[in-house]
């Protein structure tokens, strides 16, 4: 027998097969239907659900809003809501600890809060022309009264001046940040210098206090402590002036602050 005999269908076993591949073939086409049915009906049903807690959400937050409203307090009257001022005095607090922007940067007033601003933050009378402040010597109380000077730039120039040990002149107020030449400009004529700044004993002090000075960084501090090691005490300006770290520009700014 040859392989292509089994491969032989008499006429009745071909309708047979037939018909059974047409069976098969309508299963699943039906089985199709029923599963995209059900997964419509589920789609449905989750919609809906969906739907009517979007709803309940709804009703529940215009309940929240009316009654947030006017709480009354215990005398009946109602309570208002935290004004600018309160947000500005809130603001004005944690800017004096941290000197971040001025709270009215912040919170801009609106039309309804400048009286209650106003007289939650008095004014501060300003300095006439012909009357100055201490370079070195003002808090920050008196270069708030500078015209042109809030409390964040008061807190940042007595905070820069603490770190460098005061001001040599009064240029070094354009190394503040935030301060321009068109400000320094205005509030150059309200400032007396004084002469009284802190020097460093450039021997004596160590590495921690040296890298604390605005004006010295790693490098430098590791260059003047490895000529400290090498040779001892360091005599004069001249020597830092050699080394590689320093610039003219370095040199001219540390003199007036080094003791040796």
């Amino acid at each position: 027998m040859r392989w292509k005999d089994f491969l032989y269908f008499q006429r009745s076993s071909k309708t047979a097969v037939i018909l059974l591949l047409v069976l098969i073939v309508l299963t699943l086409i039906l089985n199709a239907l029923l599963s995209y049915r059900n997964s419509s009906d589920v789609i449905l049903i989750q919609n809906d659900s969906l739907v009517r807690e979007f709803e309940e959400f709804r009703r529940a937050s215009k309940v929240r809003e009316s009654s947030a409203v006017a709480v009354p307090n215990e005398r009946g009257v109602p309570l208002k809501r935290k004004s600018w001022s309160d947000k500005v005095d809130s603001a004005d607090k944690s800017l004096s600890r941290q000197g971040g922007r001025n709270a009215t940067e912040e919170y801009p007033p609106q039309s309804g809060d400048i009286s209650s601003f106003r007289a939650a933050s008095p004014s501060i009378e300003k300095l006439s022309q012909g009357e100055t402040i201490s370079l070195n010597k003002a808090d920050t109380s008196e270069w708030k009264k500078v015209p042109g000077i809030g409390s964040v730039y008061a807190f940042r120039i007595v905070r820069y001046r603490d770190l460098l040990g005061g001001f040599v002149s009064v240029e070094q107020l354009l190394e503040v940040y935030g301060i321009d030449q068109e400000l320094f400009s205005r509030i150059s004529v309200y400032i007396e210098p004084d002469g009284n700044f802190r020097r460093i004993q450039l021997n004596q002090s160590d590495f921690k206090e040296l890298l604390r000075h605005p004006y010295l960084n790693y490098k430098q501090v590791q260059a003047i402590m490895g000529l400290r090691r090498k040779k001892g005490d360091i005599t004069s300006i001249r020597e830092l002036s050699i080394l590689d770290e320093f610039t003219s520009e370095d040199i001219l700014r540390l003199e007036p602050y080094l003791e040796f």
